[in-house]
């Protein structure tokens, strides 16, 4: 397969698990510049994962251990936590809450897993072949947040959405931050500690 190809099975591969998250976001999103932001954000969470991947696979004498990775698994699980537990006017999601700076937070902690796949697979790059997979990646977030913004914006779904959010978007992030845990090996970790 040429760079090419894998570069849109990992974009691809990576971002599935997101969409849910930015179908969210998008139904959310009311007011005028809202889902720009949430382009924006999106996009350069994506950037600084993938120059964080980089630089990890260019330094390969400093090791970090996967388990410590997973230790960002804690904050989704935080803010689902917290979100279950407001009451319904504090559950909302105010506009201030669709602000770049959330974005880039939401989809930072969501998309730590990635830096265990890109990563690696920058190791085996050259230069110009890290920058075309780079470049490729970026293009299919923004294909990803447009599917899930025209998702989104779709009235039915939408109603749906903000009906039961007060516990769709807490087991969304409960979930996303166990399987992180679990996924980078914390949780196996932090039990052996114990026994």
């Amino acid at each position: 397969m040429t760079i090419i190809t894998y570069a849109l099975i990992l974009g691809i591969s990576t971002s599935i698990d997101y969409f849910l998250i930015l179908f969210l976001l998008f139904s959310q999103a009311k007011k005028p510049g809202e889902k720009r932001t949430i382009y924006f954000g999106q996009l350069l969470a994506s950037f600084i994962l993938i120059l964080l991947s980089s630089i990890l696979s260019q330094v390969a004498n400093i090791f970090l251990a996967d388990w410590i990775l997973g230790l960002l698994g804690f904050v989704p699980i935080l803010l689902g936590v917290r979100i279950l537990f407001e009451n319904e006017a504090e559950t909302e999601i105010p506009d201030s809450k669709i602000g770049l700076l959330s974005i880039i937070f939401i989809s930072l902690t969501s998309g730590v897993d990635n830096l265990g796949i890109f990563t690696p697979y920058f190791t085996t790059l050259s230069t110009l072949e890290t920058l075309l997979t780079a470049s490729l990646i970026l293009l299919e977030t923004v294909a990803i947040c447009y599917l899930a913004e025209k998702f989104g914006s779709l009235h039915s779904i939408s109603e749906f959405i903000e009906k039961y959010e007060k516990m769709i978007l807490p087991t969304i992030f409960i979930v996303l931050g166990i399987y992180i845990l679990f996924e980078f090996g914390t949780m196996t970790y932090l039990l052996q500690l114990l026994t």
